[in-house]
């Protein structure tokens, strides 16, 4: 796949189908400009409702732009601006304001409501209930505090909230759990937590009286769906649960109506409870095989499919039960179509200590062994990678790369016990697991151990810095893209996290306290052992990135110029800790497509992808 096709952004942003199911709209962007349409299922006409428009308002300016749509109703829209939203009709035209932005609708389970919850400040977290038809505003108030996670009841009304709370003179953060049994009555503190403790949250409000659905794995090692009575202040049985993935959402709003479970493994999965809504879900998973499909609508009328997989950026297809018929309405990645894609594998390998490691392997056309390898690694690190469409490891794969995703211990979404086991060890043994993935592919023939790459962005961009010290036998480049560079300047740099309460406090939990021990950082931070790294380094940052400030980029170039180490280097105006804009998207893989041609003795290189 060439870089061109892989970042075009041209293509489907959002699409929703009406209650009824008579009409669905899709927001396009071409590129340049938002514009919203209309597709009529019975005509399988369009128009176009709304589109962008400069807008001055005194001495502001700004582009007013559809971005989401919410359905208000079968004849009324909600719609997303990026600044404001506000509600039209079938015809464009405006009915109300509605405030900064849409949350959902209020009453879910009656398709005509015209009561919407949205954002009036988003900023300051405020909320109310709006009449989409009439303008009407009813505040919503909660306790002091940011959210973090919030549960309605059926009928819309703000029932259990969870909140953040932070010491003013100490790093001392707490999570406290509220519930109101009346969308009038007074707030009931519930629960307390401290910032890194395993804490629930709730999920949604079901009929039952003085009950909760809560998210937790408290006692255990994934997360699950528990009931919880808001009396006795106890958790009760669990609703949902999976002993080795998460449960990501459940839907239905009463304990013993659930319809659908969403899970969180290697692959994301969507079990449907409701028998009606599982035929359905094997019909189209029969007719569009190997994929996640997603399903919203009405079972036995219109059902609106989003269909995505590794080799597909993401679909809509529309689904007419009547009929037995569906069609493609729009994709997601328009200049996509008929590239040729790689599909991952899910692989796992034993790290040194046994430990098992989940990892994404995509190799290139040829599935010839011994190829190039580009070790990938993601940023967080308490984060993962998904089994989906990825523009870079396409963009890899297309020109002759295997690419090697490895999520060691540290990585969220596998467990407890898993995540934990990669606190306070970064360079330890989350590298650790990084080099025996590594090392298994050249076991089993699949790299070529002369020409590895491993590359990464912010944590990502330290393993691979890191991984040149530590291992420098196994790689001959390595790229860093926002890498932090020295754990200890990172505990205390000018970056938003440095400057956050509940970051700081969280990191001294998952990294470490470079106070007490600032000699046990120096010893895994690439900055401090630049003179050990032997194979030449690309290093790329966004000149106002404010996770992962260019300091750091800018100390390991002086670092390694210092040393006599080969050291590439390119700084990205007007970008922060990722990138923003197609010619610097563009930038960023030609110059790194070039630097791995150049290092991994790549002969043949396809002119197309640059």
């Amino acid at each position: 796949m060439t870089i061109e096709q892989a970042i075009q952004p041209s293509g489907a942003k959002s699409v929703s189908l009406s209650p009824d199911g008579k009409h669905v709209a899709i927001v396009f962007f071409n590129g340049y400009v938002h514009e919203l349409q209309l597709y009529d299922t019975a005509t399988e006409e369009s128009k176009v409702l709304s589109s962008s428009q400069h807008v001055t308002e005194g001495f502001w300016r700004f582009i007013k732009a559809p971005r989401e749509v919410t359905w208000a109703g079968n004849d009324l829209l909600a719609v997303d601006y990026g600044v404001e939203a506000e509600s039209i009709n079938l015809n464009g035209k405006k009915v109300a304001d509605l405030g900064e932005e849409v949350i959902g609708r209020a009453e879910r389970d009656k398709p005509d409501s015209p009561w919407l919850l949205v954002y009036t400040d988003l900023e300051d977290g405020e909320i109310a209930k709006v009449n989409a038809r009439t303008g009407e505003r009813k505040t919503i108030s909660y306790p002091k505090g940011k959210v973090i996670s919030w549960a309605f009841d059926r009928g819309g009304e703000l029932r259990a909230v969870s909140l953040v709370n932070s010491a003013f003179w100490r790093d001392v953060s707490t999570v406290s759990n509220w519930y109101r049994p009346s969308g009038d009555a007074e707030w009931q503190k519930l629960t307390q937590f401290g910032i890194g403790d395993d804490y629930w949250v709730p999920m949604f409000v079901p009929d039952e009286p003085h009950t909760l659905a809560i998210s937790s794995r408290i006692g255990r090692d994934t997360y699950a769906v528990f009931s919880y009575d808001t009396e006795r202040r106890q958790i009760g049985e669990m609703m949902a649960g999976h002993p080795t993935q998460d449960i990501l959402s459940v839907s239905g709003l009463d304990q013993s109506a659930f319809e659908r479970v969403s899970t969180r493994g290697m692959r994301t999965e969507h079990v449907w409870l409701d028998p009606v809504w599982a035929g359905v879900q094997d019909s189209v998973n029969q007719v569009l095989p190997d994929r996640i499909n997603i399903l919203s609508g009405d079972p036995r009328g219109k059902v609106l499919v989003y269909s995505y997989s590794d080799v597909e950026p993401g679909a809509w297809h529309l689904l007419d039960m009547a009929k037995g018929q569906i069609r493609r309405l729009a994709s997601r990645v328009k200049s996509a179509a008929g590239a040729d894609m790689r599909p991952m594998e899910i692989m796992q390998y034993a790290a040194d200590d046994g430990t098992k490691v989940p990892a994404f392997l995509t190799r290139p056309a040829s599935g010839a062994l011994g190829t190039p390898l580009v070790v990938l690694i993601h940023g967080g690190p308490r984060v993962r990678d998904y089994w989906q469409w990825n523009p870079e490891v396409q963009i890899l794969a297309g020109h002759g790369y295997a690419v090697f995703q490895p999520q060691f211990r540290g990585s969220s979404g596998f467990g407890k016990r898993f995540e934990e086991a990669g606190f306070g060890q970064w360079g330890l043994a989350m590298q650790d697991d990084i080099t025996a993935g590594v090392r298994e592919l050249i076991r089993q023939g699949i790299a070529d151990p002369k020409r590895i790459c491993i590359v990464g962005a912010s944590y990502g961009g330290y393993a691979a810095l890191w991984g040149l010290v530590k291992t420098p036998e196994l790689y001959q480049c390595g790229v860093s893209f926002a890498g932090v560079v020295d754990i200890g300047y990172m505990l205390n740099d000018r970056s938003d996290a440095a400057g956050d309460k509940v970051t700081r406090e969280l990191r001294l939990t998952r990294v470490g306290d470079a106070r007490t021990n600032p000699e046990k950082f120096d010893q895994v931070s690439p900055l401090k052992q630049a003179s050990r790294i032997m194979a030449p380094v690309l290093l790329m940052h966004g000149e106002d990135g404010r996770r992962v400030p260019i300091a750091h980029g800018e100390k390991m170039k002086k670092a390694l110029e210092a040393a006599g180490k080969h050291v590439e280097w390119l700084a990205f105006e007007n970008e922060g800790h990722g990138l923003r804009y197609i010619v610097n998207e563009k930038k960023y893989f030609q110059t790194m497509l070039a630097f791995l041609d150049k290092h991994l003795g790549k002969k043949e290189v396809d002119a197309t992808s640059k």
